[in-house]
């Protein structure tokens, strides 16, 4: 057979049509998906610092031989990591001891705020995120802060107990939970 030399391959308007629609529906498909994965992605990011941040507490405390404390502030979503601070003082009846927020580097000598001061580890979760919750186990040593949430790393290895809840400011939120004894972080998306 012979083709006619004046016609010529192509596609007609019905297939584009067709291609874009399935292209247009394929994209409507995946979007949801990949800005809910987006979303998870800073829940993630605050889950691996904290983790990050309680083994190496956990590392440094064993190998000094100290009690070593993780402080957590809710209203700036900073982390700190230093050495044991006393929380609690006979002469402060029950107000923070200023010597706990000097060491961890709230307050200076005159007992303003000091940003200044380097922690030894400090980091920031990401942006847009809010604790919505703090649980632990209190002890005769601990007295419950409006400001910071403090969690000690002890030098055989073990941890006061808690759970922390991040949520984003789209219902999604991640939850997690030490074990006291191996000092380990289990993690858990939550909506």
């Amino acid at each position: 057979m012979l083709k006619n030399p004046t016609s010529k391959n192509a596609f007609t308007l019905i297939e584009v049509i067709l291609v874009v629609v399935i292209s247009l529906i394929l994209m409507g498909v995946s979007l949801p998906h990949f800005a809910h994965t987006y979303k998870g992605t800073k829940l993630r990011t605050a889950a691996r610092t904290i983790n990050r941040m309680a083994r190496y507490a956990r590392g440094m405390a064993i190998m000094r031989e100290e009690t070593i404390i993780v402080a957590i502030n809710p209203a700036t979503m900073e982390i700190y990591l230093g050495s044991t601070p006393q929380t609690v003082s006979s002469e402060t009846e029950g107000e923070l001891d200023q010597e706990v927020l000097k060491q961890l580097g709230y307050v200076n000598e005159e007992g303003l705020s000091a940003p200044e001061i380097d922690k030894e580890v400090h980091r920031f979760l990401p942006k847009g995120l809010e604790v919505s919750n703090f649980e632990k186990e209190w002890t005769n040593d601990d007295e419950e802060d409006e400001i910071l949430h403090f969690i000690r790393y002890y030098s055989d290895g073990q941890s006061d107990w808690f759970i922390l809840e991040l949520e984003n400011g789209h219902g999604l939120g991640v939850k997690l939970e030490n074990d006291p004894v191996s000092g380990k972080i289990k993690s858990e998306f939550i909506q």
